[in-house]
């Protein structure tokens, strides 16, 4: 278990390498903003706040390492890991030794557990609800004010460091009453699942409309960084890339997404045979993604909204494997030969995504620092398109200690930078403000996380203006 746990951190600190990209740095922007941790929590009104990392990126500052400021999830991404392991012992060694490890090299979970943002801490909170209230299930007569105020504190936990928190809590609510209701009269049931989740029910209150009060008394309200209405076409496509990422298949294909449906149905139903609790907590969470299209919720093209989705994936796969290997529930000698080349196979795909993934460093921003500042030691300005881009380059300006103004209108500047999509080619020459300039460093992000951007030169640096631009 610590070689695996080991695993996943040396995976996550290799993922953590390059500069903050855009979500990062505005989250490191609004931190230094609210200046103190009460700032925190009621002068950064933006979907962008995950409050308990807001915090860590305030006590380290603007300027520190990225490797600092990723550190918090790095640590509670790692932790993770253990948390599952005791997930999986719950039924034996072997479980516990395949969910670990697949939550060690699951590349969504090595890319989110890499990266200064709130979904690490919320999935280790998250994980440890699941564990206790798995506990729970196995043995009711553990229910006491202590085990309640005990989840209620982790969901105040994962709340605080995102708020997708609330998915996992009303699917573990889902999963208890589901539970209960097989051993018990309705009434009883319910009133069993109050008792224990009262304090976690709660704690969403508090914590949702403490964010909901610090924006209606803000001047500018509640903000939101990017918001788009449901689109089926994006919700099919973060279904494949949830799926792919999580078991380091493929994104090419939505055959992907209809053979892990059918597979999490055959394991999810295998599970509840076998009567494990685990079985209907990851199915309950395997249809969560279907409330979107049938509610049209918006901002359904993110596949990090349906991380707990991931985890039902990977509870269920590491039930399913772990049971076949089990030689008193392996009739044949081929079931466990089956199971072990399908976890030889996650296993090595995933590496190799991590290893991919992390070679693109999310795009390192950095790099456009480093480069110009090859060109031009005493400081330069960059010319930009969007403000996006701003706080990506000064965060990283600001660490690398590099003197940089930004501008966003004519005259011509000496270096451009311009954000690309991420199937666009960059063009060897671009024309801003009548002047021609050429391509130097291009890079491109990682598969859920990063930006994809080219830097250019003016062809004649020497004639360009020194001067800081007015718009940004």
């Amino acid at each position: 278990m610590v070689a695996i746990a080991l695993l996943g951190l040396a995976l996550r600190i290799w993922s953590a390498r390059g500069g903050l990209w855009v979500d990062e740095a505005w989250s490191a922007v609004f931190a230094a903003r609210a200046r103190t941790p009460l700032g925190v929590f009621i002068a950064i009104n933006h979907d962008n706040n995950h409050h308990l990392n807001s915090l860590w990126m305030q006590m380290w500052g603007i300027g520190a390492s990225p490797l600092a400021l990723r550190s918090l999830s790095i640590a509670t991404g790692t932790l993770t890991i253990l948390v599952a392991g005791a997930i999986g012992a719950q039924r034996g060694v072997g479980y516990a030794l395949v969910a670990a490890l697949l939550f060690a090299v699951s590349p969504i979970l090595v890319n989110y557990g890499s990266e200064a943002r709130g979904y690490a801490p919320m999935l280790l909170a998250a994980l440890t609800m699941i564990w206790r209230v798995a506990a729970v299930l196995d043995d009711p007569r553990r229910i006491s004010p202590r085990t309640a105020w005990g989840l209620g504190g982790l969901a105040m936990l994962g709340l605080v460091s995102q708020l997708t928190m609330l998915f996992f809590v009303l699917a573990i609510a889902a999963w208890t009453m589901w539970v209960m209701v097989r051993r018990l009269p309705i009434d009883a049931a319910l009133g069993s699942t109050i008792r224990l989740l009262l304090p976690c029910f709660g704690a969403c209150i508090l914590v949702v409309g403490m964010t909901i009060g610090a924006a209606v008394w803000s001047p500018t309200g509640m903000q939101v960084g990017d918001y788009s209405d449901f689109s089926l076409v994006g919700w099919s496509t973060a279904m494949v890339m949830l799926v792919g990422s999580t078991l380091g298949l493929p994104d090419e294909g939505q055959w992907i997404v209809v053979v892990v449906i059918v597979a999490i149905i055959w394991l999810g139903l295998g599970a509840r045979s076998r009567r494990s609790v685990v079985g209907p907590f990851a199915i309950v969470a395997s249809i969560f993604p279907l409330l979107f299209p049938l509610l049209q919720i918006g901002n359904s093209g993110f596949p990090r909204y349906f991380l707990l989705t991931t985890v039902a994936i990977l509870l269920l796969v590491a039930d399913g494997i772990a049971s076949a290997l089990d030689s008193r529930t392996a009739g044949r000698r081929w079931t466990k030969v089956l199971a072990m080349l399908c976890l030889g196979g996650i296993v090595v795909v995933s590496l190799y995504e991590d290893i991919a993934q992390a070679a693109l460093r999310r795009g390192d921003p950095g790099a456009a620092i480093a480069t110009m500042a090859a060109r031009a030691p005493r400081g330069a300005v960059v010319m930009v398109d969007y403000l996006r881009s701003v706080a990506v380059l000064r965060v990283a300006a600001v660490e690398a200690r590099y003197p940089l103004a930004i501008a966003g209108d004519c005259p011509a500047r000496r270096f451009l930078q311009v954000d690309l999509s991420a199937h666009e080619s960059a063009s060897p020459t671009t024309v801003r403000c009548g002047r021609r300039y050429r391509r130097i460093v291009v890079r491109r992000s990682a598969r859920l996380s990063g930006i994809d951007w080219a830097l250019y030169e003016i062809a004649d640096p020497f004639g360009s203006e020194r001067h800081t631009g007015s718009r940004f």
